[in-house]
């Protein structure tokens, strides 16, 4: 009773006080640009965009990486990719960092995941601190993830504390989803190379330099004979079978993706109205958030594994307190995915681990506070991939990633705009970004 008075008047739990558990739900390559709360006027997202009235938007995260797995990996832990494997190749997690998983059981609080499989599947080794994880559903939906979860509850729930984890691959490559969603937006009939890309698994993922390449075997070539990446120009050079796409082509990939948007939406929305349902959704918090994003056409590519861009990791984080405390707050400032961790074992009252590069932003959320002072937000990738992103603008290295013990001195004389250092945004900053890359790196030190 004493909750529910605290939520009538406005107010979050207290000090001493916890809520009834803690759910994160991760909508894997999901855009932040796709939601009307961040902006979208195309009407893709309206339970989400209720959530966000209902909830605290944080306007400028970021992800650490650009993959499913080290990009889980990096907000479970609130470390960096490179801390917990080896990224430019198969990438295992190391089982010694605490994951959050692991601080909300050994806090006593019941724990479970009902993942999509994929790269989060158990073998994957981010099941750690999970007593139920069920990654059953193989390259699934919320649709699978969801009720499940809320199976989950109706034996669990009441049995104390919990933290539930719920992820699906609704966004992800394949984009086409079923009726009407997945030609609510793009022609059916259309038989160019953007229709016949979208209609097969992986078929996306084949776009790079402007063109449909004819296997990701060549992609994978064109990666590792270039120092450089180079956005994927010079794909015909290794297969001359590689094919040029068409304005035409990327509208109707875009406009797949943006049906993969409205479906994974309406599997949100019964999710959500699973919880209200069963009388939590007032007594939680809830914790939206997507790993990473996607590319959508706008520098030859759909995907998000070869680039450290604003479209691959600027991804939505919101979060809905218990009562819908504070509904409608925006919270401003450079964050990343490694202050998921902290914050959500704050509002919890479980304590942070020790080592967490993150920050809680619990003070943003309940008290309005500015978000930890962070002038830049560091992000990794396979494929020799590093990118430091200012409020202004983002300076991404290619050739030279973590593993790299030479990184740091060759990011101080490489030339910006050059084979290595590319920068997108305010020229006048491109100094500033070179300086404290470096000096994370050399701060990082060997991985």
């Amino acid at each position: 009773m004493l909750l529910l008075l605290l939520v009538a008047c406005g107010a979050t739990p207290g000090e001493g006080e916890r809520p009834a558990g803690v759910i994160v739900v991760s909508l894997d390559t999901l855009r932040a640009d796709r939601l009307g709360a961040y902006g979208s006027a195309r009407g893709l997202t309206p339970n989400l965009d209720r959530f966000a009235a209902e909830g605290v938007v944080i306007e400028e995260a970021y992800a650490q990486a650009n993959e499913t797995l080290p990009s889980h990996a990096s907000l479970y832990t609130s470390r960096y990719p490179s801390e917990l494997g080896v990224l430019d190749g198969p990438f295992v997690p190391r089982g010694d960092a605490p994951t959050l998983a692991a601080a909300f059981h050994a806090a006593g609080w019941q724990t479970a995941g009902f993942v999509a499989g994929g790269h989060l599947a158990r073998g994957f080794g981010l099941a750690a601190g999970f007593t139920t994880y069920d990654d059953t559903a193989e390259w699934g939906s919320l649709r699978d993830t969801a009720p499940r979860a809320l199976r989950w509850l109706d034996t669990n729930a009441a049995a104390g504390p919990f933290l539930l984890v719920v992820h699906g691959y609704d966004t992800h490559d394949r984009y086409l989803k079923p009726p009407p969603f997945g030609y609510a937006l793009a022609d059916a009939a259309d038989v160019g190379l953007g229709a016949q890309a979208g209609r097969v698994p992986g078929g996306s993922s084949r776009v790079v330099g402007g063109h449909l390449a004819s296997g990701l075997t060549a992609i994978e070539a064109l990666a590792l004979s270039r120092t450089r990446f180079d956005r994927g120009e010079g794909i015909q050079a290794v297969d001359p079978a590689a094919q040029p796409l068409g304005d035409r082509d990327v509208a109707h990939l875009a406009a797949l993706y943006d049906g993969a948007t409205a479906w994974m939406d309406a599997c949100f929305g019964l999710f959500m109205a699973g919880l209200d349902a069963r009388g939590l959704l007032d007594d939680v918090v809830v914790i939206v958030l997507s790993d990473h994003g996607e590319e959508l056409g706008e520098h030859g590519a759909f995907e998000h594994r070869a680039s450290l861009t604003d479209e691959t990791l600027h991804v939505p984080w919101m979060v809905r307190l218990p009562g819908g405390a504070h509904g409608g707050r925006r919270v401003a400032g450079l964050v990343g995915l490694l202050d998921v961790a902290p914050t959500a074992l704050d509002l919890a009252g479980v304590p942070i681990p020790t080592g967490a590069r993150g920050a809680s932003l619990r003070g943003a959320l309940i008290d309005g506070d500015a978000v930890p002072a962070r002038d830049v937000v560091f992000s990794e990738g396979a494929l020799r991939l590093l990118s430091a992103r200012g409020p202004r603008a983002r300076l991404t290295a290619e050739g030279l990633g973590a593993g790299n013990p030479l990184g740091p001195a060759l990011l101080e004389v490489a030339p910006v705009d050059g084979a290595s250092l590319h920068l997108t945004g305010e020229p006048t900053e491109a100094d500033a970004l070179r300086t404290a890359l470096v000096g994370w790196r050399r701060a990082m030190g060997a991985p």
